[in-house]
């Protein structure tokens, strides 16, 4: 089945959909696999365990360099195929992680890794075109389920691996994954027609004009991205609170935090009816309000387990949902763009990570977990701030209702 960005999909399957979802959450948890493997690596590599961090880093480095030069190619070429490549290059990559015999190996296949895992943000543009109008949102947030399990998932599942069989079967494991997700992508993907006949140097030309142009997607990508930077400060420096009273913990236990986190991403089908009823604004507020006060309690609720797993969950749902809200209001900004429109949004989202993770662990350094929640208390108020101002276009919402009406 071929569908062209012209034409309006009525139905996609409940079954496309939870592919489509699994499929995110495998390609993207290779991002996170070496968040675990760090202390193994420097073992294997003889190097010090501070010095092995840079392979994480550069991990998300090539992830957000994919978003900005691999992604809009969806806009030009059949995202099926593209999808196909990029997961072939992805099993390349991680069996040479695999076969990594030094530092700087593992660091230059890190990156190459990272960027070609973009997987997920072409998938999710592919989504948004063939949902129908009046389920878009719904299908938006049971595809994010996916990306949240993977990311989540990804430290849980490959400590596992490391202290029975190595780091090494980590990206052995993924690898074998990643072929059999080609299978079932091969066989009940459908293929589209991307809209956009021009070349890929004026692709990329138009990425600055298209960014300056749009205030819907300046102001999405702040939103989501201090959002973002307020859910990295959170999981960065977990390992640290629960290393100090009155916990004292050992780093397995931020994986089991994290389930309860997995367990707070199957909120965003829900917020994805909310978006199709309500709006996306709307949703996106309440997101944000659900992640504040989550925040505003680990203040001192941190430090009781039943509190500091209820804000985990908490703010995983807000960013999550947000993260979803956000998406749905910057595809109504036009069919033949998406790709390219996700791109830019997901690299703002990554780099408002690495400042969420790099502001997180400085403020833990000088005042503890009291600045940790106060600075991420500013950061989403930051994203609220730049929402609240967000008006979508009458003409794009027009196109966008469903058929009894409703509208953003």
């Amino acid at each position: 089945m071929i569908v062209k960005d012209s034409e309006k999909a009525s139905h996609i399957s409940r079954g496309l959909v939870l592919l489509m979802a699994t499929v995110c959450g495998f390609t993207v948890a290779n991002v996170y696999l070496n968040q675990t493997l760090l202390v193994s690596m420097s073992t294997s590599f003889h190097v010090s365990a501070a010095s092995i961090g840079i392979i994480a880093t550069l991990a998300q480095i090539g992830y957000a360099i994919g978003n900005l030069l691999i992604v809009p190619l969806g806009d030009i070429f059949e995202r099926k195929k593209l999808i196909l490549i990029l997961s072939f290059a992805i099993c390349i990559v991680l069996a040479l992680n695999a076969l990594s015999i030094n530092k700087m190996w593992m660091m230059v296949t890190s990156l190459v890794l990272g960027i070609v895992t973009v997987v997920p943000q072409i998938i999710v543009p592919l989504a948004a075109n063939i949902a129908s109008d009046h389920s878009r949102g719904k299908v938006l947030g049971n595809v994010a389920i996916g990306l949240v399990c993977g990311i989540l998932g990804a430290r849980l599942v490959s400590g596992f691996i490391d202290v029975h069989f190595g780091w090494r079967m980590v990206y052995w494991t993924s690898a074998v994954a990643t072929l059999f997700m080609i299978l079932l992508v091969y066989v009940y993907f459908p293929r589209s027609k991307g809209g956009n006949a021009t070349s890929y140097k004026h692709l990329l030309m138009s990425l600055g004009p298209l960014f300056i142009k749009e205030r819907v997607l300046q102001k999405a990508c702040v939103s989501q991205g201090m959002m973002f930077a307020s859910f990295s400060a959170f999981w960065t420096t977990l390992v640290f609170l629960l290393h100090t009273h009155p916990y004292s913990y050992g780093s397995d236990m931020v994986g089991v935090i994290g389930l309860v986190g997995i367990a707070g991403a199957f909120a965003t089908p829900i917020i994805g009816r909310l978006i199709d009823t309500k709006g996306a604004k709307f949703a996106s507020l309440l997101c944000m309000s659900v992640s504040l006060l989550a925040f505003i309690g680990l203040i001192r609720g941190g430090y009781g387990l039943p509190g500091l797993i209820l804000g985990a969950l908490l703010i995983t749902v807000g960013t999550q949902a947000n993260q979803v809200a956000c998406q749905f209001t910057i595809f109504q900004l036009g069919e033949e763009k998406r790709s390219r429109l996700n791109g830019l949004y997901m690299v703002s989202t990554f780099l408002g990570g690495s400042l969420g993770s790099y502001m997180g662990l400085l403020a833990w350094s000088k005042w503890e977990w009291h600045g940790v929640c106060a600075i991420a208390i500013l950061m989403i108020v930051i994203s609220c701030c730049s929402l609240i101002s967000i008006n979508i276009p009458k003409k794009t919402i027009g196109n966008f209702t469903n058929k009894k009406g409703s509208n953003m």
